[in-house]
């Protein structure tokens, strides 16, 4: 598109798009230099002839009036480049792009399991019960594999298939495990009850109702398409471990 244009925007057609053209050429040249991966002195001068082109080229579209603000993050950053890299090294190595991806799962704890204050507590709160999930389903599975294995291998044992055949090497947990919850089930109107001078059990069967409904389909990313929505009369009962605070 920046190569066609060049044939379109001429001075003559358009002065204003001429110059954001203008702007745009010494934009890509200098995105184009700082980006490499590594640098030398003449790179350096490279860019500070190229930051005095762009500076230029910037008031001249200052004065076109074609932007209300141009100090815009990148912009800024900019000014301080040379110095940067010179302290720090090339650009990539401090640069946020390839951790973009990772971080779907704290934008979504932001959207759905925060009020908008103090997010961060709130959000690695959600972050440490969803590894926490993950950890008791990965030690689920294992044990699920291992018993698997274990009675695979009687059977082969059973049946006097020969002595040729490779065992399965099973892997177990150390000392006794026991997955269950440590406290007896109690009802949800029990829980309020009990905890009615705390506030952030306030609507607790509604806080209950909307988690299952709204929020675990998101720590066991589930397709909400295929998630149906369910309702728990206050005689419900659950396992309470302890006293949370609820967002």
């Amino acid at each position: 598109l920046f190569y066609t244009a060049l044939n379109v925007l001429t001075n003559n057609v358009s002065r204003e798009g001429h110059q954001l053209l203008r702007l745009l050429h010494s934009y890509l040249e200098l995105d184009s230099l700082i980006g490499l991966d590594a640098h030398t002195k003449r790179t350096l001068e490279m860019i500070e002839e190229e930051l005095l082109v762009f500076r230029n080229e910037l008031k001249v579209c200052i004065n076109f009036h074609l932007k209300t603000d141009w100090n815009f993050p990148k912009i800024h950053l900019w000014k301080h480049v040379v110095r940067d890299i010179q302290m720090k090294g090339a650009v990539h190595n401090y640069s946020t792009r390839p951790n973009e991806k990772m971080h779907g799962a704290l934008k979504d704890a932001y959207q759905d399991r925060s009020n908008g204050k103090d997010v961060a507590v709130q959000i690695l709160r959600v972050d440490h019960h969803r590894l926490a999930m993950k950890l008791i389903r990965d030690r689920i599975d294992a044990e699920v594999e291992r018993a698997t294995a274990e009675s695979v291998a009687q059977d082969h044992e059973n049946s006097d298939v020969g002595d040729g055949i490779e065992k399965d090497i099973l892997t177990s947990f150390e000392g006794h495990v026991k997955l269950g919850a440590p406290r007896p089930l109690k009802a949800i109107q029990e829980i309020t009850a009990r905890h009615a001078s705390q506030p952030e059990f306030q609507n607790f069967h509604q806080k209950f109702t909307t988690f299952v409904n709204k929020c675990l389909l998101v720590y066991l990313n589930r397709d909400p398409n295929s998630w149906v929505d369910l309702s728990f009369p206050e005689t419900f009962q659950v396992h309470f471990a302890k006293p949370v605070a609820l967002v």
